[in-house]
């Protein structure tokens, strides 16, 4: 019998070759998106499984409990737990904990990355397996040591063991060493990990309340082995009743303490607060809504078909019922015909899927797993799935009429299913590819602004240098005597980086308000081509009191009351100490590093001693590469031993800004569904052209001209892409609009020229696809398409 329905189906799917094409293709290029969905949801259960001992491995939750009564499950712990649990607690091996810190920016001077942190103990390295690829683990405060993707972004080829990088506010920290590759998938992901000496640094002054009801920390154990989890838990119980007496009666809250074991944290059973990278089931219905939206619109291809040429396939199904057939065989064969298609199309899943792991390298993304023969598996049994699904509702309408009415030619194609349902499908199908590529658009419009504009300050031109220590006057001199070079200013770190923080106010004891704080020249003010409202640039740096002058945003004169920027001129501020410094001149607020964040106070000071980057201006047609060589030597001159280092601002701005590879994604996943929608449009374009062959014969008979003909056809789907628009376009401007007002702060404004473009571009496709189609058919020899009657 399947054997029969495989014949059967093989045979219909050659005779009609054009639809089995769509259909194949049309799912063929949206399963990858559901296969890699798959991936992803196979790695969730690979999570940390890298680790040895894992099953002796076991992590500290915590349930924080309010006076009022309420519960709040969190993954983390008490920072103090782990140290108590090492002496105190029976059947634990080692114990360590690990605190994550986020929103941690560090720079070398040129480059800024934000960057994933985590406080660790020496003995977290014993526990869990991150090898070092060179230096050694870090143990002292100001210490870390580098993931590999981080080390090669900082500082590329070179040897970081031993350099430092800046925090805006905790100083610096010396490099002792880079770890080894490993898997992304795992709770501990990282872009440095820092001492917990650090950590205990900068909170010397945490109290014993606060580091038992602050749940900051995740606290894990390595148990003896043989060691039972309930007996565990009863120790566990007894310390937190402990605690709760001791430490967290002045903060009216209990404490409860449960084991976890590590291989069942990941997916996520239960949800827990402070649980990062960890995937909760929720997280995968989500990962899995884009490929199922775009996968959808594929199905709807293969039902609008498949009920479109339900009158070409009425007469074999009556005939099937006459000899005997009963309805589960019809099922089972339109079911076999869905199935066949769904494996053809995996075939090019699989080979698109392989395209992209070859050209798209995103860090997110997860590619291999560790139980190929599991995702193979999964593959096929959603493959089955699939064909089930997108064949089950065309094989019920197909099987379900009485012979009698067909064999009579009773049967219409409103008999299966309503052409209102059909064209609805394609409305739906071309306003998601609207509304998302509209989405995609404002997205790579803002994207590009930052990484592009100049506006806010000047990048062009710019070749930031990394200084060894302070300014020289003949290194200086040597620069400026270069042809190529306009102006050389200095800077304590350029724009597009974290910059430090200070607090800025009137008077010495009052409340400071916090500002950004740049020690920098009057050169490279001028290099950046601010804007002044009202005084003047910093002094020349050759003034000895030059310090004592500073150059604040609006924002800044806001902020302290100041009055106006002209009315701010000449009056006093103070920083961090009690000098005095005087406001010589107010620019125009402006983004110089992160186009998100709310306008804050910006203060420029001349500070010759914080000085760690000079900014070169250069002229505009310079060359480039010439250039480099050129203040490679000027540099060999001053510093023999050490290697010049040094970038473009424009080139290392659009690096930040841009982010290239989720954007080819995006833009990917927008052509994709185009081309889905675009397809199933050209499939019932092509079909209803072929019923309607010979009414065509006979209006160009009765005297119908071609351009009529055409009008006729086009317009039954041009109106279905206008409706499409009317609906599209309304989502697309309030999506701009939500854009700019409510994620950046700093925008170039709605793009209604991107948006008509990306509107027209899809229109004048699709209408271009309407119009070839109905030209052909209404150009149709009508004695060929009525030689039959």
């Amino acid at each position: 019998m399947l054997k029969n329905y495989i014949k059967i189906a093989w045979r219909n799917l050659s005779k009609h070759k054009l639809f089995s094409f769509i259909n194949i293709v049309g799912l063929g290029i949206a399963i990858p998106f559901v296969l890699l969905a798959l991936i992803q949801l196979q790695s969730s259960y690979e999570f940390d499984n890298f680790h040895q001992d894992t099953d002796r491995l076991v992590r500290v939750i915590t349930d924080d409990i309010s006076k009022e009564g309420i519960v709040t499950s969190c993954a983390s712990s008490p920072y103090a737990l782990s140290d108590k649990l090492k002496s105190e607690l029976s059947g634990v091996e080692n114990a360590t904990k690990v605190v994550r810190d986020f929103g941690w920016v560090l720079s070398n001077r040129l480059k800024t990355q934000n960057v994933n942190t985590i406080y660790t103990e020496p003995q977290f390295f014993d526990m869990f397996n991150f090898p070092l690829e060179q230096g050694a683990y870090p143990s002292e405060p100001n210490t870390l040591v580098l993931s590999n993707e981080m080390a090669d972004r900082f500082f590329g080829d070179a040897n970081p063991v031993g350099k430092s990088l800046e925090h805006q506010d905790l100083g610096s920290f010396r490099i002792t060493g880079v770890l080894k590759e490993y898997k992304t998938k795992t709770q501990f992901k990282s872009d440095v990990m820092v001492s917990m000496s650090t950590f205990d640094k900068f909170k010397a002054e945490q109290s014993e309340e606060e580091k038992w009801s602050v749940l900051d920390s995740h606290t894990f154990l390595k148990t003896v082995e043989g060691t039972d989890l309930k007996k565990l838990n009863i120790g566990l119980e007894q310390i937190a009743n402990q605690a709760s007496k001791s430490f967290l009666l002045k903060v009216d809250k209990q404490i409860e303490l449960f084991a976890q074991p590590f291989d069942s944290i990941s997916p996520a059973r239960t949800i827990l607060e402070n649980n990062p990278y960890v995937e909760d089931f929720r997280d995968i219905l989500f990962n899995f809504s884009i490929p199922l939206m775009i996968l959808l619109l594929a199905a709807f291809n293969y039902v609008n078909l498949t009920l479109a040429r339900s009158l070409s396939r009425s007469k074999e199904v009556g005939v099937r019922k006459v000899m005997g057939a009963v309805r589960s065989q019809l099922i089972g064969q339109f079911l076999s015909e869905a199935v066949i298609i769904s494996f053809f199309s995996l075939l090019i899943g699989l080979f698109l899927l392989w395209v992209a792991k070859n050209n798209l390298h995103v860090g997110w993304i997860t590619w291999e797993v560790d139980h190929p023969w599991a995702i193979i598996l999964s593959f096929a049994m959603f493959t089955l799935f699939l064909g089930l699904l997108a064949g089950i509702s065309p094989a019920a309408i197909l099987s379900r009429f009485q012979p009698a009415k067909v064999l009579k030619g009773e049967l219409s194609p409103a008999s299966f299913g309503k052409i209102g349902f059909r064209r609805v499908l394609m409305v739906i199908q071309f306003t998601v590819t609207l509304g998302f590529v509209f989405v995609i658009g404002h997205l790579i419009n803002q994207f590009e602004y930052m990484a592009t504009e100049n506006e806010n300050f000047n990048r062009k031109g710019i070749y930031n240098l990394s200084l060894k220590e302070g300014t020289n006057d003949f290194f200086h001199s040597e620069i400026l005597s270069m042809n190529e070079v306009q102006r050389l200013g200095y800077v304590s770190q350029v724009f597009g980086n974290m910059p430090a923080r200070v607090g800025l106010g009137r008077e010495p004891d009052a409340e400071k308000k916090q500002s950004f704080y740049y020690a920098a020249d009057a050169a490279f003010i001028d290099n950046m081509e601010l804007n002044f409202l009202a005084g003047e640039n910093l002094p020349s740096s050759q003034r000895d009191s030059s310090g004592g002058f500073v150059v604040i945003n609006e924002k800044a004169v806001d902020a302290l009351l100041l009055g106006s920027p002209e009315e701010a001129i000449g009056q006093q501020v103070y920083l961090e100490t009690d000098q005095p410094l005087i406001i010589s001149g107010v620019i125009k607020n402006f983004c110089h590093f992160n186009y998100q964040y709310q306008i804050l106070p910006v203060v420029f000071q001349y500070n010759p001693q914080a000085f760690r980057v000079a900014a070169i201006r250069t002229n505009e047609m310079v060359d480039q590469a010439n250039f480099e060589d050129k203040l490679d030597a000027v540099w060999n001159k001053e510093y023999p031993y050490d290697e010049a280092h040094g970038s473009w601002l424009a080139d290392d701005l659009y690096e930040r800004y841009y982010p290239v590879e989720d954007m080819k994604i995006m833009g990917i996943t927008s052509v994709i569904i185009f081309v889905i929608a675009l397809m199933g449009m050209l499939g019932m374009l092509i079909y209803t052209t072929e019923k309607r062959v010979k009414e065509i014969g006979i209006r160009k008979v009765m005297g119908a001209e071609i351009r009529q003909i055409i009008v006729m056809f086009a317009w039954s789907f041009l109106k279905l892409l206008l409706v499409a628009s009317a609906i599209a376009v309304p989502f697309g401007v309030f999506f701009g609009l939500f854009m700019n007002v409510q994620l950046f702060k700093f925008n170039g404004g709605l793009n209604y020229g991107y948006m008509t473009f990306i509107l027209l571009t899809v229109l004048l496709i699709a209408g271009g696809a309407v119009g070839f189609f109905s030209y052909k058919s209404a150009t149709v020899n009508p004695v060929k398409s009525l030689r039959n009657e």
